[in-house]
């Protein structure tokens, strides 16, 4: 339990920088899609790479093509549909409320679980989940954008794939092994990017040693490495209590703003900093629906 706590925890950190990152790209003169391509396309390959020791992992009995199978359509079609409506939702009404309205992705997987699982939400976890709400609310800025309901609806629907890929893949990490579950994430979404470059005629190779700081970061840093440690949790802990615990992300998006940006913290930004910390707290006394052993 601790260690799929600690999982999540580091897993949401190191997600913070993808905002951070994804912008200088996007500042570059990325598009949205070729931004998103490269950065599963380093994620693909560092996985690769780690996986390279072990080839074996790479072959499997026809009994479990199908799994693999499953796993690598959600995560061409789930998780990329998040990243992508995340974006599209940011030009609407800007990266602060998308941000607020994405991570109602713990309500849909609450949902998800009591639907088909029969799990009723304990206390604490209701206590926690309105704890991040209201800190997510503090947290952002209005003057990051204007509340358009096209942008809304887009950012609803980022978070609806996300919980569908989180609460889906519960299942997937008790039988796959993280890295190669995260292969399969990360070469599907590349795939989809990498076809949607294409279509859109965006596809570029970046020239200058800066641009490629950033891509390698982000493929790395804020997708490969937070992936597998949010899916290696999900052996230890519920998707719920998973998704809960990953809003550290947008804290470390505001840290990182005031320590690179020389952003500066709002009395109302830090209160819901500390909030969303007493929510993540909150999360830890909720009794496990399920266990798992190491």
């Amino acid at each position: 339990m601790i260690r799929g706590t600690l999982l999540a925890a580091l897993s949401g950190i190191l997600f913070g920088f993808l905002g951070f990152l994804g912008m200088r790209l996007l500042d570059m003169n990325f598009s949205i899609e070729n931004m998103l391509f490269w950065r599963f396309f380093i994620a693909f390959l560092f996985i690769l790479i780690l996986l390279r020791p072990f080839k074996r992992k790479l072959v499997f009995n026809l009994g479990k093509n199908t799994s693999l199978i499953k796993t690598l359509i959600l995560g061409a079609f789930c998780y990329s549909g998040s990243s992508s409506f995340y974006f599209l939702a940011s030009e609407y009404i800007g990266t602060g409320p998308s941000m607020v309205i994405f991570y109602l992705f713990p309500v849909f997987i609450m949902l998800f679980a009591w639907l088909f699982d029969k799990v009723k939400p304990g206390k604490y976890t209701i206590f926690s989940l309105a704890a991040v709400l209201i800190g997510l609310v503090l947290l952002h800025k209005q003057q990051d954008g204007t509340l358009d309901i096209i942008g809304i609806i887009l950012a609803v629907i980022s978070a609806v794939f996300y919980a569908v890929f989180v609460y889906s893949s519960k299942d997937q990490s008790k039988g796959i092994d993280a890295q190669l579950l995260t292969f399969l994430v990360c070469i599907g979404n590349m795939l989809t990017f990498l076809v949607w470059s294409l279509i859109t005629n965006t596809l570029f190779i970046p020239t200058s040693l800066t641009a490629w700081f950033y891509i390698i970061a982000l493929g790395i840093v804020a997708t490969a490495l937070p992936i597998r440690l949010f899916l290696i949790s999900l052996k230890y802990i519920t998707p719920v209590k998973a998704s809960l615990l990953s809003v550290l992300e947008p804290i470390v998006t505001v840290i990182i703003g005031c320590l690179l940006l020389a952003e500066i913290i709002s009395p109302l930004q830090f209160m819901g900093i500390i909030v969303i910390l007493l929510g993540a707290i909150l999360i830890q006394f909720e009794a496990q629906t399920s266990t798992t052993t190491d």
